[in-house]
């Protein structure tokens, strides 16, 4: 595996932020972007050098990463960014088949018209921004609206499984670009629907949207994108 460099990163000691949420956050974009791929070695001495703090904050910052499932643990160094495979998708996604019938029916009661101009905005922005990194981060924040309006409960089961994916969705979007433009109009779609508070709809687009990163990649492996079947208990 690759020593990964993160030149350019420092931690200033100000703001709002903790080292440790300072650390956290940055990696997770990271990830997120792509910018750090499967596989990526992340080094708790590295990473506590060159953003100046001491080696706690960056184990913590670690640790939740690994509690997203975005990364793996190592005991003796630091982590390594996990690697999403045919099987993790399959199986991500039939969860969130699962569970998208309730999350909506949660988040089209419940959201705000405020909520909605705050997506919309977001909608704004993703229709500008060409590149699939940033894109992802806009994308997280937009869905991110709708799963703060389920429940307390559902709302981080919904957010782990969004960024589990995160880095899969961005790889998408480099093997087939159109992917981007259908998922923007997906959005103006899910935004219609729930200004409407048409919950039959707004699944509908939904659980069409969930599955596309998925099927891209079926079409650049030629397999056909199935649920995972429920294993025997």
């Amino acid at each position: 595996m690759a020593e990964t460099s993160y030149a350019g990163w420092q931690y200033a000691g100000a703001g709002r932020q903790t080292a440790h949420e300072f650390v956290r956050e940055n990696l997770r974009a990271a990830i997120l972007r792509g910018e750090l791929p499967g596989g990526a070695r992340l080094i708790q001495t590295d990473l506590a050098a060159q953003l100046q703090v001491s080696t706690t904050p960056v184990r913590e910052a670690l640790r939740d990463l690994a509690a997203e499932g975005l990364i793996t643990l190592d005991r003796h160094r630091g982590g390594v960014v996990r690697g999403l495979n045919w099987e993790d998708m399959q199986e991500i996604l039939a969860i969130r088949r699962a569970l998208e019938p309730l999350a909506v029916e949660l988040a089209i009661r419940t959201v705000t018209d405020e909520d909605l101009d705050r997506a919309e905005k977001l909608c704004d922005r993703m229709e500008q921004e060409s590149e699939p990194g940033p894109w992802v981060e806009l994308n997280q924040r937009f869905h991110a609206i709708f799963h703060d309006a389920t429940n307390r409960r559902l709302a981080p089961m919904l957010k782990g499984l969004q960024d589990a994916t995160g880095s899969y969705v961005a790889q998408a979007q480099h093997w087939k670009p159109a992917a981007q433009k259908k998922a923007n109009t997906q959005h103006r779609a899910l935004l219609r629907a729930a200004r409407k508070r048409d919950a039959e709809a707004a699944l509908k687009i939904q659980l069409e949207h969930i599955g596309l990163p998925i099927e891209t990649a079926a079409e650049k492996r030629g397999r056909v994108s199935r649920p995972a079947p429920n294993k025997p208990a």
